[in-house]
């Protein structure tokens, strides 16, 4: 897409609807969101040609913005399925799971949209 083609501003009531989608929840890790911790996420990046609009826009934690960014949701579930290896690699992490302080498992590849059959 080309400089000329920016994204328009969210209006308040939209902001809402989209809080709204999956219960005040973020789409992708199912934390609980409000209005001022919502980021509204393009499902479908509007630099690849995602739609600006409610039905490309997802419910979103900052970290699951910032981690997911301009990635298609495919890509995004492909880092988070390997996290758990690359969070083990630094020795403190091992060391936390040793003792039983942290428990690092896979991400089982769902998000929390998709586990709860709620269409949006």
């Amino acid at each position: 897409m080309g400089d000329s083609v920016r994204r328009k501003s969210i209006s308040k009531k939209t902001r809402q609807l989209v809080l709204e989608k999956y219960d005040c929840h973020c789409a992708y890790c199912g934390k609980i969101l409000d209005i001022k911790t919502l980021r509204v996420d393009h499902l479908e990046p509007f630099r690849n040609g995602g739609a600006d609009d409610i039905s490309n826009f997802m419910p979103a934690c900052q970290s699951c913005n910032f981690y997911k960014s301009t990635h298609t949701l495919e890509m995004f579930r492909k880092q988070l399925k390997t996290i758990h290896e690359r969070i083990m690699k630094p020795f403190i992490s091992r060391l936390g799971e040793d003792y039983g302080i942290v428990e690092i498992k896979p991400f089982d590849g769902k998000f929390y949209f998709e586990k709860t059959g709620n269409g949006g």
